[in-house]
């Protein structure tokens, strides 16, 4: 609420600049803007008046009204304005990085942890490309069924793939082998965590309460594990039984902490949401 009355000071800020015509034409596009169920929430429509009037002001200065940069009357531009759909590419939704990178932590790099242990790269096509295909189906069932049909479906899914996934393991053959070796993988791995750990910072201040956070504590425990077995103090340990056992706990709590923050993070999305409501 705080944010939407900030915006309104500075659009009421900028009004001030329009020329009286221009003025007067602003007044009543912002009246027939509130007419249009697209501007329905306040605060969408403060953000993108103050963008709208950053492109006016602009054009004022260079000699040219509201009425003929817009291209036509206040109610004309209004109606046009709230048909007008951006619809943002499918590569800038960020939240769809999140099953993908959860997949990866859970499937791709716990195999890969121990550097003995080779990343087979048509066996891991096969997998992303199983994976593909369940998300597709889960999408498809979404739109399609009740709550409780999505959930059963979800459910049948989520097993197909791990058959599918038990399946492919027995008979794709050993092709493309990648080692990550102790120096090589360690950079690679460390590298891949912070690329990963930038993008969820930079997208949760464009987007506060992203998804992406959910997955960075697996992600630096199963990067932690990795360089313990490529570390020469530590190689030693890794494997043997009382390794295994470490690699096994650490899966086990980087799981968890995905459920705990993803579930804070869903409790926060919930509250702004009802917040969003109330005002």
């Amino acid at each position: 609420m705080a944010r939407i009355a900030t915006i309104m000071k500075q659009n009421a800020a900028l009004r001030q600049k329009l020329t009286p015509e221009n003025r007067a034409y602003w007044d009543e596009l912002v009246e027939r803007l509130r007419q249009q169920p697209k501007y329905a929430d306040e605060g969408f429509l403060q953000r993108e008046l103050r963008d709208l009037l950053d492109e006016v002001i602009t054009v004022q200065t260079a000699g040219q009204t509201a009425a003929d940069y817009l291209g036509g009357g206040p109610a004309t531009v209004a109606i046009a304005l709230g048909k007008l759909t951006r619809q943002r590419p499918w590569w800038q939704n960020w939240d769809l990085l999140v099953p993908i990178l959860i997949f990866t932590l859970g499937t791709i790099l716990p195999g890969v942890i121990l550097p003995a242990v080779p990343l087979q790269l048509l066996l891991v096509a096969v997998q992303y490309g199983l994976f593909l295909v369940a998300m597709g189906l889960g999408v498809w069932l979404t739109h399609r069924f009740t709550a409780r049909g999505r959930l059963i479906g979800w459910l049948v899914i989520i097993v197909g793939l791990l058959a599918a996934m038990g399946l492919a393991a027995r008979l794709v053959p050993a092709r493309g082998l990648v080692y990550l070796t102790r120096v090589g993988g360690s950079l690679t791995l460390i590298a891949f965590a912070l690329v990963v750990t930038g993008i969820a910072w930079w997208q949760n201040r464009q987007h506060p309460n992203s998804w992406l956070p959910a997955i960075l504590g697996s992600l630096w425990i199963t990067t932690l594990l990795a360089l313990l077995a490529r570390f020469p103090l530590t190689s030693g340990l890794m494997v043997t039984s009382a390794g295994n056992v470490l690699i096994g706990l650490g899966t086990l709590l980087g799981d968890a902490s995905v459920l705990i923050i993803g579930w804070h993070i869903w409790q926060a999305r919930q509250k702004a949401a009802s917040s969003k409501d109330k005002d």
